[in-house]
């Protein structure tokens, strides 16, 4: 066992690797990973009963969406053991304590965090992410893990995107529960747009799921045209943020809800 100072600057050196891809190398992408990360949770029956039985996630979506957002940028910005992160932490595991949820599912959401938004970077983004970013990401979700009573976390970013693909294949399952929160979800980002856009938006972000996903929500395979479109779009996306990113007048573009960040 590593001695506490060498577990503690590890964690620190993650913590600071982490940040810098939330707030400046990743800082659009890092964001749509963990929402796409967050909306694979509903593919699994005990996590979807649990967010729609709450009616927050439902009925609530944007702001349900916005606290959950901000929770998680004020830990990456202070860390899990400033004051601001020790609080933030605390306030988790109040909200957590309330439900009887299996350490596997937590151990699937904790996932979600940590392996769909480097997984989403190394599609979407500017640029792959390095096994060294992979190695922060971990570090950090396995101290949270730690101060959350998480258990028999694998110990690398690897395994433990194994262990996930093998939990989604046994577990990935069809329900009603999931197909509501999939149309509150798509329904928030669908009306960012004009309305006569809806139709083509909710074909894009079903585009942008894959296939296992798409089953459980009971959302339709859009058709070719519109695949094309979204994979296009997001290609040239990835290649404006490129260029911004060498632009030495360069400003991170950062979600709406870290801007409200006190």
């Amino acid at each position: 066992m590593k001695p506490v100072s060498d577990a503690a600057t590890a964690l620190s050196q993650a913590e600071s690797i982490y940040r810098s891809l939330a707030f400046h190398d990743f800082s659009e992408d890092l964001a749509l990973g963990l929402n796409i990360g967050f909306y694979r949770t509903f593919a699994v029956p005990e996590i979807a009963q649990v967010l729609v039985s709450t009616g927050k996630m439902t009925k609530r979506t944007e702001l349900r969406a916005k606290a959950t957002g901000q929770m998680m940028y004020l830990l990456f910005r202070d860390g899990l053991d400033g004051a601001r992160g020790a609080e933030t932490v605390a306030a988790l595991n109040r909200v957590h304590a309330r439900w009887r949820i299996s350490n596997d599912a937590f151990l699937y959401v904790l996932a979600c965090f940590d392996i769909a938004p480097m997984r989403w970077c190394d599609t979407y983004a500017w640029r792959p992410t390095t096994p060294d970013e992979k190695e922060a990401s971990h570090t950090f979700y396995r101290a949270l893990a730690d101060r959350m009573g998480i258990r028999d976390v694998p110990p690398t970013w690897g395994e433990f995107a194994t262990w996930t693909d093998h939990f989604e294949q046994a577990r990935f399952t069809a329900t009603a529960d999931a197909a509501e929160l999939w149309a509150a979800t798509r329904d928030l980002l669908t009306n960012r747009f004009p309305s006569f856009l809806a139709p083509f938006i909710r074909a894009a972000a079903d585009a942008l799921l894959d296939e296992p996903l798409r089953h459980a929500f009971g959302a339709p395979r859009p058709p070719a045209p519109v695949r094309a479109l979204a994979s296009g779009g997001m290609r040239l996306r990835a290649r404006r943020i490129r260029r911004s990113h060498t632009n030495p007048g360069y400003h991170p573009v950062l979600p709406p809800s870290v801007r409200d960040l006190e």
